[in-house]
């Protein structure tokens, strides 16, 4: 029963955002490791990350189209 409720509460934290090709949520890991991963991904051309009021460890990824 928690299970549907923790699922309701993480789906409505992304509401306020347009939407995502990828969410990315990394559970028990480092800020560090979150960072780096989002370097990495914010180095291609064609993918797009934000994090704004969002938990420590997940990220939203989008696709950039190339004009």
């Amino acid at each position: 029963m928690s299970k549907n409720k923790t699922d309701k509460t993480a789906a409505q934290q992304y509401d306020n955002y347009p939407d995502p090709d990828a969410i990315v949520h990394f559970g028990d890991v480092s800020e560090e490791l979150v960072e780096l991963i989002e370097e990495t991904l914010e180095t291609s051309k064609f993918l797009s990350t934000s994090r704004d009021d969002l938990p420590e460890t997940t990220l939203l990824v989008e696709a950039v189209e190339n004009e």
